[in-house]
């Protein structure tokens, strides 16, 4: 009798279900697509030569966005991120529309269509992720593979310009990444997309194919295949608010302690079990190391603790060059330690980008030890790197820099086809006399 209970209970779960998902795709169809279409073109024909664009940031609230979005609004342009709710560590100040806010007490889904229609009467310009700006994030849930990529069209058909900035976990096929370590990492990290190859790959080839502009930073190379601005990372960070480290510590690893420190949001990714060992492995060679984990902190927490206790941080060891973190420690004037190990992809940036410029410490995890221990016993080169990494910093992730780059981009986009060749070129590119 309980089996046949069981049984019954699982069928009505199941009617019900479909039952959903049939009223949820009569009333997408008949209701929504209509709707939003209609809006499409109303816009579309709508559109004139506008003497000022809107640029929108979203709808991912990946940090970068608003950091991005606030240095063009410095300097001078219409500019905000929309997006869903922020992360934890993120304060809601440096958010602007989010989308809870905007569109209280209804569902996820119908708020993220309404965004949508308001963001093509509202901007011009849509810097987002390869998993699209907010109906993207409700199709991978609610629609069919022939729908996934709906809004993108629609983006288009409206006359809005699309600008890509891919992050990681939107964009990354595993089986096109070059890296046997790094695809090895993110499968560790983040599993799921190792079963969803396929899908992601088309929308990867999707928005590459009708993008207006596309910005991977280093993850061009791993399956993504174009780059119109070519830039090892166009992280950008508050300048006043990342302050130089007061930390004077001339310690050696024998007359007092060193820490080194490292923030392990995604372990298998970053390679935290090296930086783990290699610690473990100084201590056990008589050097007085301290590793601190910084873990569930929040943004200002996590400054202060870059500003006033650590003198070395490791960023990660498994995927080539730095993130948004490799850049704070740089900005901390903390000496940082990253894996830059592929020489062959090394020596193109180093060419043909400000890349040969960048103080970061090289190490993947056989070289960590060795990395580590020359900078707990030489404090003089802990404190030249330091300062060589605030410079770094200031000349090429300033929220100066930021706008000078993505102005530049918004000329590429809008028929400048020359405004971004070899932009950041050493020789041939339109790098300000000042950075020469």
């Amino acid at each position: 009798m309980s089996k046949l209970l069981r049984r019954g209970t699982v069928s009505l779960l199941l009617v019900r279900s479909a039952v959903i998902l049939i009223a949820r795709w009569v009333g997408y169809v008949s209701v929504l697509v209509p709707w939003i279409l209609i809006n499409a073109w109303f816009v579309r024909i709508s559109t004139g030569q506008r003497r000022f664009l809107r640029l929108v940031w979203g709808s991912t609230p990946i940090h970068n966005l608003a950091l991005w979005s606030r240095a063009m609004r410095a300097g001078g342009w219409e500019s905000e991120t929309f997006t869903h709710p922020h992360f934890s560590m993120h304060q809601r100040e440096d958010w602007d529309k989010i989308l809870t806010e905007e569109f209280p007490g209804r569902s996820q889904y119908l708020a993220s269509h309404l965004a949508f229609v308001k963001s093509l009467w509202a901007y011009d310009v849509f810097f987002i992720p390869l998993n699209g700006f907010f109906l993207g994030f409700e199709s991978s849930k609610h629609s069919p593979n022939i729908l996934r990529r709906f809004h993108g069209n629609l983006l288009k058909f409206a006359r809005k310009k699309v600008v890509l900035l891919p992050y990681g976990a939107d964009a990354y096929v595993y089986r096109r990444i070059r890296s046997v370590a790094l695809t090895h990492g993110l499968m560790t990290s983040y599993p799921i997309p190792a079963r969803k190859q396929r899908a992601i790959a088309k929308d990867v080839d999707f928005w590459t194919d009708i993008a207006d502009a596309v910005i991977p930073g280093v993850m061009g190379r791993d399956g993504i295949g174009r780059w119109d601005l070519l830039v090892p990372s166009a992280a950008c960070v508050d300048l006043e608010f990342w302050r130089p480290s007061n930390r004077t510590n001339r310690s050696d690893g024998r007359s007092g302690q060193v820490v080194v420190a490292h923030a392990p949001n995604h372990r298998g990714f970053k390679g935290t079990e090296f930086v783990i060992r290699s610690v473990r492995q100084l201590q056990e060679e008589g050097l007085s190391v301290e590793l601190r984990l910084i873990e569930g902190l929040s943004l200002r927490e996590v400054r202060d603790v870059l500003s006033s206790d650590v003198d070395i941080l490791v960023e990660q060891l498994v995927t080539f060059g730095h993130g948004l973190n490799g850049v704070e420690g740089m900005a901390s004037s903390l000496p940082v330690v990253s894996n830059l190990e592929d020489q062959e992809f090394r020596d193109f940036l180093d060419s043909y980008t400000f890349f040969g410029e960048c103080p970061i410490v090289s190490a993947n995890p056989g070289k960590l030890t060795s990395a580590l221990r020359d900078l707990v016993v030489n404090p003089e080169k802990r404190n030249r790197l330091g300062h060589a990494g605030r410079d770094y910093v200031e000349r090429w992730h300033s929220p100066t820099e930021s706008e000078r780059a993505f102005r530049a981009i918004i000329r590429f986009i809008e028929g400048d086809e020359f405004a971004l060749k070899n932009f950041y070129h050493p020789l041939a590119g339109e790098i300000p006399p000042e950075k020469r």
